[in-house]
């Protein structure tokens, strides 16, 4: 088991995304502990890995004091935190730049950018403190390059990404490293909602080389490489894993949605 009794957290690591992260970890011998917002998602976390070395616990990634009482607690009951993945994270409504709503700008940058930050913060201290550490953050490959409608979100995952690299510069001799992970359209996650409609699935495979959406475990398995030993000298690095849909876009996303808008 690649991850033998090391200590893992998982931001937003209760649904979707995070809790396959979660899981993935668990199943090569980690201990997993994860936070959430809803009471419900943290006790069906924990009653589906009973028995498991997992933790959940009831925390808004913005609460800056309740995430370091989970830091505590963590390491009250592991002695250390080896990897923290920044997984929490929100789309915001598809709108354009100039009908982008305030409070949802401000949402968007507020859960994805501060709550990195603040999670990177809180377990960096504790890593630095340890001499080692692994952070890896979910970025996204619209934070490359943007995309028509995701102004908010592509702001916050292109500040992820520079974040990640001047982490890598402050953390480096403290043996604390870090990469980001931007992954294209996943099939689950923030896009559950998408995959249920197929003439959407069918447009965004139809965006990537390789014809069809990113799949959950593809996700995990890249996480789980980049927490490894073996990419410990991957450091301050964003990799994309979007089947070659950087380059090769054909039509934005807001474009087909409108164009398949009945005309008034």
């Amino acid at each position: 088991m690649r991850f033998k009794e090391k200590v893992v957290f998982v931001t937003g690591g209760t649904r979707g995304l995070g809790k396959a992260v979660a899981k993935a970890f668990l199943e090569e011998g980690a201990r997993v502990a994860v936070n959430g917002r809803g009471v419900e998602a943290v006790e069906k976390f924990q009653e589906e890995f009973k028995g498991r070395e997992a933790k959940a616990f009831a925390a808004d990634i913005l609460d800056y004091p309740g995430l370091e009482a989970v830091a505590r607690d963590v390491v009250a009951g592991w002695g250390r935190i080896d990897i923290l993945v920044n997984n929490a994270g929100i789309t915001g409504p598809l709108a354009s730049a100039e009908k982008t709503g305030k409070a949802d700008f401000d949402s968007v940058i507020d859960v994805n950018v501060k709550g990195t930050f603040y999670a990177s913060q809180i377990f960096g201290r504790q890593m630095i403190a340890q001499g080692a550490g692994r952070i890896v953050s979910i970025s996204s490959q619209v934070g490359l390059f943007g995309d028509k409608g995701f102004l908010a979100y592509a702001v916050s995952k292109g500040a992820i990404q520079i974040m990640t690299r001047n982490l890598a510069f402050e953390w480096g001799k403290f043996g604390v490293t870090t990469c980001c992970l931007a992954p294209g359209f996943i099939a689950g996650g923030m896009n559950e909602g998408v995959v249920k409609r197929q003439r959407f699935v069918d447009f965004l495979s139809a965006k990537t080389p390789v014809g069809r959406m990113g799949k959950v475990e593809e996700l995990a398995g890249c996480v789980l490489f980049l927490a490894s030993d073996e990419a410990h000298y991957i450091n301050g690095e964003t990799i994309v894993m979007d089947g070659g849909l950087t380059g090769f876009d054909q039509e934005s996303l807001v474009d087909f949605i409108s164009k398949s808008r009945p005309s008034a």
